[in-house]
């Protein structure tokens, strides 16, 4: 049981401080780069981005999903080359 704890805190620690910071940062750079700067998502520091995401959780999405999708196509394109 208390290992199962561990592992859960170390979880919600790597996924709220790293992953969603990088899936983040690289989807506001996405976004940017396709709209080619029309659409411009706020980069933020590690230190002030878990603060501004709570303030606005509706607009972090869209930044969220390109992320994710931009290291998930990175994932498929590597493992065809492969």
């Amino acid at each position: 049981m208390l290992i199962a704890s561990i592992a859960e805190l170390f979880f919600w620690f790597f996924w709220e401080f790293l992953l969603s910071f990088i899936l983040y940062t690289t989807g506001a750079i996405v976004l940017r780069f396709i709209s080619f700067g029309r659409v411009r998502k706020p980069l933020f520091m590690p230190s002030i981005f878990s603060n501004e995401k709570r303030l606005a959780k509706n607009d972090f999405f869209s930044a969220y999903v390109s992320g994710f999708f931009f290291y998930l196509i990175l994932l498929a394109f590597i493992i065809w080359i492969g």
